[in-house]
């Protein structure tokens, strides 16, 4: 048996981030790219702009500075701040995720329920 758990973080009732939106976010950082982060994850680049404008707003800061295209070409990369802001945030949904299967193993792996 396993656990499986969900992580998000919000503000004022409103979700920000989670596992799903932060993989997003560095796969933008990683690639250089909101279209090939997009590519990725199998969703258009407008739902990725959508969610990355979404987050935006509901973190209260820019996240993601773009470069428009042309004939060199577009791009876009994670802004200082929310770069910082994904780290840390990507460090605590693992550490979480590290901690809850550590609690499950604790608990159910002594009553032999393997």
């Amino acid at each position: 048996m396993e656990i499986k758990a969900k992580f998000w973080i919000e503000n004022k009732g409103e979700v920000v981030l989670g596992g799903g939106k932060t993989a997003l976010l560095l796969a933008v950082d990683r690639l250089g790219t909101i279209q090939s982060a997009a590519d990725q994850f199998g969703m258009s680049y407008r739902h990725a702009w959508g969610m990355i404008k979404k987050i935006e707003q509901r973190a209260g800061f820019k996240l993601v500075d773009t470069k428009l295209g042309g004939k060199e070409g577009g791009g876009a990369q994670l802004t200082p701040r929310g770069r910082e802001f994904i780290k840390k945030t990507d460090s605590l949904l693992r550490d979480l995720q590290v901690a809850v299967e550590k609690r499950f193993r604790d608990k159910f792996q002594k009553d032999s329920l393997r």
